[in-house]
């Protein structure tokens, strides 16, 4: 089966998958880089810190808005007929 970049009506292609999983790693990074940098106690550290979480911000929010706009402009894979009917609203 060849990689699909594009969703299709039975899987996501791999533009999405990726975009997905680099947004989900940014976040929890971000989250750590939060933590980490209240925590610090060299002024300097802390503004570098500050900086690339900053930076990281708004690379994550531009990575956002493109996986909206993927998701709006791609077709969505149908749910299994296991799920349920609360699953399927919140999904």
């Amino acid at each position: 089966m060849p990689a699909l970049i594009t969703n299709d009506t039975t899987r996501y292609g791999w533009a999405a998958i990726v975009l997905h999983w680099l947004i989900a790693a940014i976040f929890i990074g971000q989250f750590v880089l939060g933590v980490v940098m209240v925590r610090v106690s060299s002024q300097r550290t802390a503004f570098e810190l500050i900086q690339l979480h900053k930076s990281l911000g708004f690379l994550l929010l531009g990575l956002v808005i493109l996986r909206i706009a993927w998701r709006l402009g791609n077709a969505v894979p149908a749910l299994p007929h296991s799920v349920g009917r609360f699953e399927r609203r919140v999904a």
